[in-house]
Formats: structure tokens, C-alpha cells, sequence
């Protein structure tokens, strides 16, 4: 968690990433490490990992550690950092209908307070209901079909630091 989190909270940042494409929401921060930036165009192959272990070494080696546990079976298809600070939101979105996709978000924080928010709300098909939210509690793991809609919620004006969530998209392979 240490060195994944000292990785991200580095430099190499950029601004002006979106939830989705056509989303009206605010920009916030970004870092790209492996697979394609366009969702659309994601494919997973050995390339995607390779990618990310010459980009983001400490990312890597969290990623080779899930997929030997929880993602026994699924394949990378893209790894990216989001960064939202006081003052911008996240909008609804899925990540892909695909069969077998998943996402999973990591928070790296070493210390989270209830008061500052940030939360990762998860809707219904219709989105006319929040299924659940989830605290970015430091260290948590979240994962869940690629089709399911979700948003990050912005941080309170009280919290201090970013929020930063790391992600990575996923697709289950059958033999």
C-alpha cells in the first residue's frame, strides 16, 4: 500500500480527463499506465502488462498479486489513476457491457476521514436507485461488472488531499 501510494501521489499528473466521453461533468486528474486510453479500443494482451510493468513497477506488482487471487482468470485490458480534488465530480457511467469485464478500484490512501467524502456510489440497471456506497477506505478493494453504473462522489471542502483511486479494467477469460 506504502509504495503504491507514494507512486501515485508523485508527479505526472494531467488534467482534463472526464468519466466518459460526452460526460458534461468536471474534468479532474489523471494517470495513464498501460492499455489504451480510449475504452473503447481496450484489448487485453501480454502487451497491457508488459506496458504496465515498464510504466508503474510498484502498480505492476499489486496487479500480479490480485491475479493470483480475486482475479484468478481475468486478463488486463487497462490501468489508469483518477485524482479528484475539492471541487470536482465524477458523473455516471458504466465501463463496458462486454461479457466478463470488470472493474477494480483500489484506494491508496493511508488515511481517510468520513467527514471529507469521495465516495463510489453504485446504481441500479435504471439508475432510479443507489445499490450501495462505498467508503474509499485506505487499503479497500472494489470489484464489480464493468456494466454496473457508478460515479466517484466529490470531496468535502474540509479534506486535504486528493482522492485518488486507481484502477484497473479487467476481463475474464474462459478456457
Amino acid at each position: 500500500q506504502q509504495s503504491v501510494h507514494a507512486f501515485l501521489s508523485a508527479g505526472g499528473w494531467s488534467h482534463g480527463w472526464r468519466s466518459h466521453e460526452g460526460s458534461t461533468g468536471h474534468t479532474f486528474w489523471h494517470k495513464h499506465f498501460a492499455g489504451s486510453h480510449d475504452a473503447a479500443r481496450a484489448d487485453a494482451s501480454p502487451a497491457v502488462e508488459a506496458e504496465l510493468a515498464h510504466n508503474a513497477p510498484p502498480i505492476h506488482a499489486l496487479w500480479q498479486r490480485l491475479k493470483q487471487a480475486g482475479l484468478a482468470g481475468h486478463v488486463l485490458e487497462r490501468c489508469y489513476a483518477n485524482g479528484l480534488p475539492y471541487g470536482c465530480d465524477g458523473a455516471t457511467h458504466t465501463d463496458s457491457l462486454e461479457w466478463g469485464a470488470c472493474t477494480v478500484i483500489y484506494y491508496p490512501h493511508a488515511h481517510w476521514d468520513p467527514d471529507w467524502g469521495g465516495e463510489t456510489v453504485l446504481f441500479n440497471q435504471d439508475k432510479s436507485d443507489i445499490l450501495t456506497a462505498i467508503y474509499p477506505r485506505p487499503n479497500r478493494l472494489l470489484i464489480f461488472p464493468g456494466f454496473v453504473f457508478h460515479v466517484a462522489r466529490g470531496v468535502s471542502r474540509i479534506c486535504p488531499s486528493m482522492r485518488i483511486t486507481l484502477m484497473f479494467k479487467t476481463r475474464l477469460v474462459v478456457p
